[in-house]
C-alpha cells in the first residue's frame, strides 16, 4: 500500500517537473547525471586494484612478452603485447595490463629469473591456484 502510494508521488511529481522543464534544459540535466553517474560509479571501478588480494608466492624461471594474437569484437587483429611469466610453483602466469606508469614489456623485464614474487592474482581470472591471470606482482626480500 505504501509503496504505491510512493510510487505514485513520484510519478506524478515527475509529470510536473519534468512537463514544465523545456528541451535544452532537459538534455543538460541528461548529461550532468551521466557525468555523475560515470565519476561515481565506473570511476572508482575502473581505478581499482583487480586482485583483492588474493596473492601466491612464486619463483620466476623464465619472463617475456607476446603478441595477445587473434582478433577481437570488431573484427581487428589484436596485437597487444601479453607479459608472460613460467614458475615453478605457480605454473605459466599472464599479465595483460602493466600497473600505472609502465608498459606492459618494460614491466616484464623488471622480472628476474630465480627470484620470488609475490603475484596478485587478478579478479576475473577463472584459476586462482595455477596459471592465472595477474595484475602485479612485488619482489620478496629474503
Amino acid at each position: 500500500m505504501f509503496l504505491a502510494e510512493f510510487a505514485q508521488g513520484v510519478r506524478e511529481g515527475l509529470k510536473e517537473t519534468l512537463g514544465t522543464m523545456n528541451r535544452s534544459r532537459m538534455i543538460m540535466l541528461a548529461i550532468i547525471v551521466a557525468i555523475a553517474l560515470f565519476v561515481t560509479v565506473y570511476l572508482p571501478y575502473s581505478l581499482r586494484d583487480d586482485s583483492d588480494n588474493v596473492t601466491a608466492t612464486c619463483t620466476v624461471t623464465k619472463a617475456y612478452t607476446k603478441d595477445r594474437g587473434g582478433s577481437d569484437v570488431s573484427g581487428m587483429t589484436n596485437i597487444a603485447p601479453v607479459g608472460i611469466f613460467e614458475t615453478k610453483e605457480c605454473g605459466t602466469l599472464r599479465l595483460s595490463v602493466a600497473p600505472s606508469g609502465w608498459k606492459v614489456p618494460d614491466y616484464v623485464q623488471t622480472a628476474q629469473v630465480g627470484k620470488k614474487y609475490l603475484f596478485h592474482v587478478a579478479n576475473d581470472s577463472i584459476q586462482k591456484e595455477r596459471d592465472f591471470d595477474t595484475t602485479r606482482f612485488e619482489e620478496i626480500k629474503e
